[in-house]
């Protein structure tokens, strides 16, 4: 009995590995939630908490509009099997205050990114933002580092209120 138990373990184990290599090796610059629900309802539970957490949406983008728009081009678009993303431009107004009275040139960390997309016949969906204050790695401005990490704070949680 205790052979068949370590052998389920080593084959979740070695399927939980797989998984984070194959899909979550983009870099030390993102964050990645996997959440077992579907794209639609994801999207909404995430803006009712992005609101809740006084982060304003800006814009909704289909950062693969223009491959979808020319699939003569790149034939193999539809290879990845991602069947819904959409990219959501947030910001915060006391973020951007404080970014735009002591360093102006951190603006350029604004809007910031969240993307949301889900594979095909997949349950989950996937939410990826990236790890901006690293981009003020040497900063001379700590207030400002200190508001970017506040906000990408209030960005996991709503959507760690998701889960």
């Amino acid at each position: 009995m205790g052979k068949f138990i370590y052998s389920i373990f080593l084959i979740l184990a070695l399927s939980l590995l797989a998984f984070s290599q194959e899909k979550h090796n983009s870099g030390e610059g993102l964050v990645i939630y996997k959440i077992e629900m579907d794209a639609d309802e994801a999207i909404q539970l995430l803006k009712a908490n992005l609101e809740a957490q006084q982060i304003l949406i800006i814009d909704v983008t289909n950062p693969a509009a223009p491959l979808s728009n020319n699939s003569k081009i790149f034939k193999d678009f539809d290879k990845l099997g991602v069947d819904f993303i959409q990219n959501f431009l947030v910001t915060s107004m006391t973020t951007l205050y404080k970014l735009f009275t002591i360093d102006p040139n951190a603006m350029v960390l604004s809007p910031w990114v969240i993307s949301v997309y889900q594979y095909e016949d997949d349950d989950y969906t996937y939410i990826v933002r990236t790890k901006s204050h690293i981009l003020l790695k040497g900063t001379k401005h700590k207030e400002v580092e200190k508001a970017v990490l506040e906000l990408e704070k209030r960005i996991d949680q709503a959507i760690q209120d998701m889960i």
